[in-house]
């Protein structure tokens, strides 16, 4: 290989930033981390500081380069991943103007219902593949620009989490990539520029809206102001990226259209690249631009799917932690003692409401069939199947579309559980194919992107085969799969029979 053959891939996560190496072939060379929180002000609210995610992005930089040291000589580029969905606003020279917004700020739930009033709900999903809801940045602007209109009349740029650290880097403002844009509920997918439509139904101004360029774009070069903070050269090329959903279908090696991979991790989706514009019919599931400039993605996301298990390990416990055991490991062994169909319980994981493919941010979620007969065990599971439930309403959806295939590529961190690898091929009835590295798609989507962008490649799917390659295969039990096939029909019957009582509790609580 030529000397400047290492990348760096950033995946700025909800949690915080993890950067990692790879070499030209794919091969991951060092990674690291650093946390940020995420601050709750209000319920419905939810945000992050984006000076904390670029003190981690200088902090894992700097261990990668002090651990590898010949890093920082070989480097060709760098390349991003971001949560998507998000909103911050920055004056002309890129200082932040408030806390970010990030994707689970629901606080635009008014807005997201005026802009539909005004654009009409059907026009504005054909428009740009997304339902009007408080994840996406649409509402947030239309939020900011109504409640906080000294702040936008100061901002010149509303900017996604990879875009503000890029330009922290480089010193280019104002520039986003196409898989961003189709999150932000205002981009017409079909003619791939901002729609006019709803801009003016939300009453936001265009101007704050960035220039949209292809995900492996170079964006800037390291200015030595960055080059003094990060411990980058000087000069080294940086590439757009993509959010994390486009990165991370890369990543999975989904790149030629039919593909379908799902993502298992704090949320989780299931999804299909397209090579056309396919919105639903229904409405039942969003479309985002793929890393490739031609593809799209159709998916529905489980917003607490690890969450849901996380909540229930420090609400209710995981009972006795035995010896050489973590507190997951514990809990596995205790939902592994009941009974396929958890004997009857089923569990809504609607802990934040819900997005595809019922679209309800009022949901909650819910314990149904409890009994005496009942406990831990029982209770337990239901979490992991009633999440596995959830995701495969999203893959019947894709099914009827034509868009399921008879293998699905798996990766995320709840995928390392046997039991939910279980559960989920019974669920879908179908092998379930894993990733050699179930936990760096993003990394590796972004590291393809960089590729492609400083010409160590042509195109992202040359690069699939080095940067994402396969492991072992996960196949269905027949008897599993006969349960799950009688417990999703009921399951499918829950939401409905529920729904306005969600709306009623709504009411009550405020």
């Amino acid at each position: 290989m030529e000397k400047s053959d290492y990348l760096l891939a950033h995946d700025l996560g909800t949690t915080g930033d993890k950067a990692t190496l790879f070499d030209a072939e794919g091969r991951l060379i060092r990674s690291a981390f650093a946390a940020y929180p995420t601050l709750y002000p209000r319920p419905g609210w939810a945000e992050q500081d984006p000076e904390d995610w670029w003190q981690a992005v200088c902090k894992t930089t700097r261990q990668i380069l002090a651990e590898v040291p010949d890093a920082a000589s070989r480097m060709a580029g760098i390349g991003f991943s971001g949560m998507m969905n998000g909103c911050l606003l920055v004056d002309g020279a890129g200082c932040p103007l408030h806390l970010a917004m990030i994707h689970a700020d629901v606080r635009s739930e008014a807005q997201c219902d005026r802009i539909a009033a005004l654009a009409g709900s059907e026009r504005a999903y054909r428009l740009t593949g997304n339902r009007l809801a408080p994840y996406f940045t649409l509402g947030k602007l239309a939020w900011l620009t109504e409640l906080a209109p000294d702040t936008v009349a100061a901002a010149r740029w509303c900017v996604q989490t990879k875009d503000f650290i890029q330009g922290r880097l480089t010193g280019t403002w104002g520039v986003t990539d196409r898989s961003d844009a189709s999150l932000t509920g205002c981009f017409d997918m079909e003619r791939g520029v901002w729609s006019a439509v709803m801009i003016s139904a939300a009453g936001i101004q265009e101007s704050l809206l960035p220039e949209v360029r292809h995900s492996t774009s170079i964006v800037g070069k390291v200015t030595e102001a960055a080059a003094r903070e990060t411990g980058l050269r000087p000069g080294l090329p940086v590439v757009i990226g993509g959010g994390d959903g486009a990165c991370a279908t890369a990543g999975a090696g989904a790149v030629v259209a039919g593909d379908a991979y799902h993502y298992l991790g704090g949320t989780s989706w299931v999804a299909a690249v397209t090579d056309e514009y396919r919105p639903d019919p229904q409405r039942r599931l969003s479309v985002f631009c793929g890393l490739d400039p031609a593809q799209f993605v159709l998916y529905g996301t489980v917003q607490s799917a690890g969450s849901s298990v996380d909540w229930f390990r420090n609400a209710i416990g995981v009972g006795e932690i035995g010896p050489g055991e973590d507190e997951f490991t514990a809990l596995e062994r205790t939902a592994s003692a009941a009974a396929v169909g958890s004997s009857g319980l089923f569990f809504l994981p609607y802990l934040a409401g819900e997005r595809s493919p019922i679209w309800d941010s009022r949901a909650r979620g819910v314990y149904f069939g409890l009994t005496s007969a009942h406990g831990r065990s029982e209770m337990a599971r239901a979490v992991f199947e009633g999440v596995a439930y959830a995701l495969n309403s999203n893959l019947v959806a894709l099914e009827r579309l034509g868009l399921a295939p008879d293998t699905i590529r798996v990766l995320g961190g709840g995928m390392r559980s046997p039991l939910w690898r279980n559960i989920f091929a019974a669920m879908y009835d179908r092998p379930l194919r894993l990733l050699a590295r179930l936990t760096e798609a993003t990394s590796c989507g972004a590291a393809m992107a960089a590729a492609v962008g400083v010409g160590l490649y042509p195109d992202v799917a040359s690069a699939a085969p080095r940067f994402a390659p396969l492991g072992d295969s996960q196949t269905p039990n027949p008897e599993a799969a006969a349960v799950y096939r009688r417990g999703f029909a009921f399951f499918q019957t829950l939401y409905p029979a529920l729904s306005d009582r969600f709306a009623a509790l709504a009411d009550l609580v405020g």
